[in-house]
């Protein structure tokens, strides 16, 4: 990701839409993990400016890993303590040593996925679990997803057919922020017929206040109807990826 990019996502992860709605999706999903108040082991790959972290640490203890100098600062910043520079792929984590692996929007920027998958499992405890979440849909590719330094977008087959290289089961998963795939489409489509390329930059859109409060209010809905059932299509896929106990 751009080095100007993180400074624009620590300050819009605490209050635009999307990060607040992702967010309540994500937890949704833990707490199908976590089913008891036993503390858990989490790594957290992938953490960028930290807009996850305190929503994890509500589940167990959270150790942050980032290959980025930029996350890292940001996080001190914030006043993060279990910090990690390190390459994703090459963990210095002990085998079997952690219960979950939370990796949001952070395998789609990596070259090698099976290496990535294949790492994280070996660092979970048997019957630990991955929860990650991916962009869906390859025909949503723009140069938005350069912007990002996206490799590749996802289906949820796709997305579990690499799992299931690395030894991984897809226990749960969903397509998610299902009501913004006709707006990301129409707004595509708008773009193709006045001939720009689209959106070069990992922009924000500006919201009135109410657009967005409404728009974070509709994912806070769908967070809790993942809880009971997963949905068809969206723009983002989630899944819980569990490691076969040996």
């Amino acid at each position: 990701m751009k080095t100007v990019e993180y400074a624009t996502m620590a300050e819009r992860e605490q209050t635009y839409w999307w990060h607040l709605g992702r967010l309540q999706i994500i937890s949704s999903y833990m707490s199908k993990v976590v089913k008891d108040k036993s503390i858990r082991k989490i790594v957290n790959v992938g953490c960028g400016t930290g807009g996850t972290v305190d929503m994890l640490e509500s589940f167990g203890v959270v150790d942050n890993v980032d290959i980025s100098d930029e996350a890292i600062r940001f996080m001190k910043n914030r006043g993060y303590t279990r910090l990690t520079k390190v390459d994703s792929t090459k963990l210095p984590f002990k085998s079997k040593s952690y219960d979950i692996v939370g990796a949001f929007d952070v395998l789609e920027h990596i070259d090698d996925h099976d290496r990535a998958l294949g790492e994280w499992a070996r660092i979970l405890k048997d019957d630990g679990a991955i929860v990650l979440t991916v962009p869906a849909y390859q025909w949503l590719w723009t140069d938005h997803d350069v912007s990002l330094h996206h490799k590749r977008r996802y289906t949820i087959k796709s997305r579990c057919d690499v799992a299931t290289q690395a030894g991984l089961t897809c226990e749960s998963k969903s397509y998610a922020i299902v009501f913004s795939l006709p707006l990301v489409v129409g707004f595509r489509f708008l773009n193709k017929a006045l001939g720009r390329k689209g959106d070069s930059e990992a922009s924000y859109v500006p919201l009135p206040k109410w657009v967005n409060a409404l728009f974070t209010n509709l994912l806070y809905v769908e967070a809790k109807i993942h809880r009971v059932m997963a949905l068809p299509f969206g723009t983002s896929i989630i899944v819980i990826l569990r490691k076969s106990t040996m």
